[in-house]
């Protein structure tokens, strides 16, 4: 099953953590994960059309949700969805300035993609 997961869209710190998140699961597995630099258009189209069965993820920074409504936007609403820190307060994140410590982000979403998987 391909799996496609659409970071958050924002350029804020948070934002930057998402994207970084969501590039290291496209590099471990290359074939079966794509990270969505926007949601289509043609996405309904897209999933018609598919192959092989797909499952999209909405990596979401904040509870701001952008990525979600992304697919919303489009008409999309078969997305999971993961939403990585519990607030809205960028400065309880300053964390995120420095993204070379990202394991415990990344075991987290790895959690969510497993349950989402297993689903």
């Amino acid at each position: 099953m391909k799996l496609k997961i659409y970071p958050c869209p924002g350029h804020c710190n948070v934002s930057m953590m998402t994207k970084t998140v969501a590039q290291y699961f496209g590099i471990i597995d290359e074939e079966d994960t794509i990270i969505l630099p926007y949601v289509s258009m043609n996405i309904l189209a897209e999933i018609e059309t598919a192959e092989a069965p797909e499952k999209y993820i909405a990596l979401n920074g904040c509870p701001s949700t952008c990525a979600s409504f992304a697919y919303e936007d489009m008409g999309y609403e078969l997305y999971a969805e993961i939403v990585m820190t519990p607030d809205y307060d960028l400065k309880h994140n300053e964390k995120y300035a420095n993204l070379d410590d990202v394991d415990e982000e990344i075991n987290f979403v790895q959690e969510k993609i497993n349950e989402i998987m297993n689903a």
